[in-house]
């Protein structure tokens, strides 16, 4: 996504509409995230600091977002400097994407100082970074030490170095004579990559679209009036962005969001688009549902940790099981030893080391060779066979028990991931948390607080007017089908794939196929073979579903089941009517 100076520039002048005003909270949801509340003309305001390698950026927002118990060392820092102080001004530094948020705080002894917050959207190199107005660093997101960097340190109490310019000038305020001038010194580079070396805050994709079809042609290679078409598109967009004339558009490809910019784009001509009146709009819409998957996975990483581990640690009994069973599956066989050594005890001799007999069990009586312990009697290594074979009875008797327990865990673990890595909500993962202590994998934590909200199953509407709903984790699984759903119910899951409980609302009794085909891709679309094909989905009436005694949340057994084979779309699933979250 360019997230480049162009886009910087559109940011920065919203943001600037904040000058004067008062910061009035500053909270840190997430390591890499620094939220400012700053309060202006009686209006409350969220500016939202990313320095996420993933998403990098800063731009109003309207999410909200949980804060730790106990905010983190930068977050005390921020308060104690710039906490209840005036925002003097925002400005981009280079026409890079550099933010630099001027702020009237105050010194240690309470004297008036001025501090600069800054923010460097770099990729994997971004920061968060509050220096004094001498230029010293008070302290940062990240630190970055001498070992890491050789170009500068970012650590407290150093000099603050801006990223290196890389001989790169701003493209804003240069003439036509130095914007050729620049080219020309670029003469054996592609067009395309020689306008992003020349100037600060290019995109590959800005660059590409102002090159248009001699993006990939060496600048030496062509004529004259093809380097006037590329001139001629510069200097259109460096117009637009002195005036302000900014688009701030998203790009659709496959319904599907695929790219945003602040300028229209003719290499995106082709796809649909949704315009937004701000940029901070626009980047709340683009990142909200990615920015909420990864911070719940930061938040909850510990939890994906345990149920990963509990995971692998039972794989790995099901195959010491499996291996168990195959080493003593041949335990019949010590009955057999026994058995003919003591009707043959009498004629045979202490002290040998074999012995072939008889097979009596042997429908063609074959001889069979029992290997002997020379130092006891034959009576002995009869009833030592005896005892062999009872310990591996019994051995194979719990084995098969605990293999069957173990493969149970399993599908319930592989349930339980499928729920954590799609939980889209905090209340979610906190119910699979809270079922995960009660069926004893983690320690409790007390109770759950009366006033916590509940996550609701996601409810949809078929396109003929039925009902539909899909449960979010195993407790509201366990919730539609044993006590929402009613006998005439129709009852929905992958089969032998983790995924939702799905339940059809009959109407006096009856559901139709389209209901029952639309379900079927929900429940499919809502399972671990989202992006498979042909996937199986059972399907019966709510009165065929039983849930055994003592069985974990969400497991279910059911008889008198139909297959539907379907292939999930998305396009399908968002054409239903949706009441729900």
């Amino acid at each position: 996504m360019p997230f480049d100076g162009f886009f910087t520039n559109s940011i920065v002048k919203e943001l600037s509409l904040l000058s004067d005003g008062r910061i009035d909270k500053i909270h840190q949801p997430t390591k890499d995230e620094i939220i400012l509340y700053i309060r202006k003309d009686k209006k409350a305001y969220k500016v939202l600091f990313s320095c996420n390698p993933s998403f990098p950026r800063v731009h109003i927002t309207e999410t909200d977002k949980e804060n730790p118990l106990v905010p983190p060392g930068f977050c005390m820092v921020l308060r104690k400097y710039i906490a209840g102080a005036k925002l003097k001004g925002v400005n981009q530094i280079n026409f890079d994407r550099i933010v630099d948020f001027e702020i009237e705080g105050r010194d240690e002894l309470g004297y008036p100082l001025t501090f600069h917050l800054i923010i460097e959207i770099m990729g994997k190199h971004s920061n968060i970074i509050l220096i004094n107005d001498k230029e010293k660093i008070v302290d940062s997101v990240k630190h970055i030490t001498s070992e890491t960097s050789r170009y500068r340190t970012v650590l407290p109490s150093f000099d603050y170095i801006s990223p290196p310019l890389s001989g790169k000038v701003s493209p804003l305020n240069i003439t036509k004579d130095e914007f050729d001038k620049y080219l020309n010194s670029k003469d054996l580079e592609t067009a395309s990559k020689a306008i992003m070396s020349s100037f600060l805050g290019i995109s590959k994709k800005f660059s590409d679209d102002v090159t248009e079809n001699y993006k990939n042609t060496k600048l030496i290679e062509l004529l004259a009036d093809e380097r006037d078409t590329i001139s001629s598109n510069f200097f259109y967009y460096m117009a637009k962005v002195k005036s302000c004339s900014f688009n701030y558009r998203i790009y659709y490809n496959n319904d599907l969001m695929n790219d945003f910019y602040c300028l229209p784009l003719k290499s995106y001509n082709g796809l649909t688009s949704i315009d937004f009146d701000s940029p901070s709009k626009l980047l709340d819409s683009f990142y909200g549902q990615r920015d909420l998957k990864n911070s719940l996975k930061q938040k909850y990483s510990d939890l994906f940790k345990l149920i990963s581990n509990l995971y692998d640690r039972t794989l790995k009994k099901i195959q010491i099981h499996k291996e168990k069973l195959i080493e003593c599956s041949n335990y019949e066989t010590y009955k057999v030893y026994g058995d003919i050594l003591m009707a043959n005890q009498f004629s045979l001799e202490d002290g040998m080391k074999s012995v072939t007999l008889q097979n009596f069990y042997d429908e063609n009586l074959n001889d069979i060779t029992i290997p002997l312990d020379d130092d006891i009697s034959i009576n002995q290594n009869a009833q030592k066979y005896y005892k062999k074979y009872n310990k591996e009875k019994i051995t194979i008797e719990t084995v098969t028990l605990q293999l069957k327990e173990a493969e149970d865990e399993k599908l319930y673990l592989e349930n339980i991931l499928y729920n954590v890595e799609n939980a889209n909500d905090i209340e979610t993962l906190e119910e699979i948390k809270s079922e995960l202590s009660s069926i004893g994998y983690i320690k409790k934590r007390g109770k759950q607080s009366k006033g916590s909200k509940k996550s609701l199953p996601h409810h949809f509407v078929s396109s003929d007017g039925y009902d539909i709903y899909v449960g979010k984790n195993n407790n509201q699984n366990d919730y539609l089908t044993t006590k929402f759903a009613v006998s005439s119910d129709i009852w929905l899951h992958t089969k032998e794939i983790p995924g939702s409980h799905v339940i059809i609302k009959s109407k006096s009794g009856e559901v139709s196929d389209t209901a029952i085909l639309e379900a079927a891709n929900l429940a499919a679309y809502h399972s671990k073979g989202q992006n498979s094909t042909n996937v199986p989905v059972d399907y019966t009436e709510k009165k065929n579903v039983k849930k055994p005694s003592g069985a974990k949340p969400g497991m279910v057994i059911y008889t008198t089941n139909k297959t539907i084979y379907i292939t999930p779309d998305e396009t399908k699933v968002k054409s239903l009517t949706k009441l729900s979250k």
